[in-house]
């Protein structure tokens, strides 16, 4: 996760310190807000993601982290949207059905946007998170999820921004019901540092 912390870190530096003229005559965050208020982003990474239970306290391991996201402003300090986000902790094999485990969830998020200068947000999100584990002895998942974090958007070009992304996520699984190692209450915690695209469309700005 050390080395996706740094390539975020260096894309935001990059871009904040090498935009041409042309990036910097762009319209305002507030008045890119009010001209192309629907938006669509996918982000990529790198994840710390902990699986526990009553029985068990496992470590941390580090998973790529896939997601993507849309919605639309409400006004100029807040957006709501969709998210769908994963984890994967080992490859699935078409070939082989006995292999793959990974954790997603799908959320209703919020991101709140302090300042109408600056496109910096801080996001919440609330939803539903699923377990999937192929091994023999593995049990699938589900429960309540959340999420918290932020980022901050740097324009590429009109539609366009890149946005380096730190967020938090928790979730339950319920309880495994396997005779031979039973676990209650399941959970996982992920911390990930993330890279998104994001596209604006729609209103005046189409």
């Amino acid at each position: 996760m050390r080395r996706a912390a740094i390539a975020v870190g260096c894309a935001l530096g990059f871009f904040l310190t090498a935009r041409t003229p042309a990036l910097q005559v762009t319209a305002s965050p507030v008045q890119a807000q009010a001209d192309r208020p629907w938006w669509v982003s996918g982000e990529m990474g790198a994840g710390e993601l902990k699986l526990s239970s009553d029985q068990r306290q496992g470590d941390r391991v580090s998973t790529f982290a896939l997601g993507f996201a849309g919605g639309r402003h409400i006004t100029q300090w807040a957006r709501v949207g969709l998210k769908v986000n994963g984890w994967l902790l080992q490859a699935f094999n078409l070939n082989d059905p006995t292999v793959g485990e990974s954790v997603s969830n799908v959320m209703g998020i919020v991101d709140i946007l302090p300042s109408p200068r600056h496109p910096l947000f801080a996001r919440a999100g609330v939803g539903w998170a699923s377990y999937t584990n192929n091994s023999p002895a593995g049990t699938n998942g589900s429960g309540l999820a959340w999420e918290a974090g932020g980022g901050y958007e740097i324009p590429v070009a009109r539609n366009f921004a890149l946005a380096p992304v730190v967020e938090y996520a928790a979730g339950a699984f319920g309880n495994a019901n396997n005779p031979l190692a039973p676990q209650t209450n399941r959970k996982y915690t992920v911390i990930e540092f993330k890279l998104a695209a994001v596209y604006r469309f729609g209103g005046h700005g189409r």
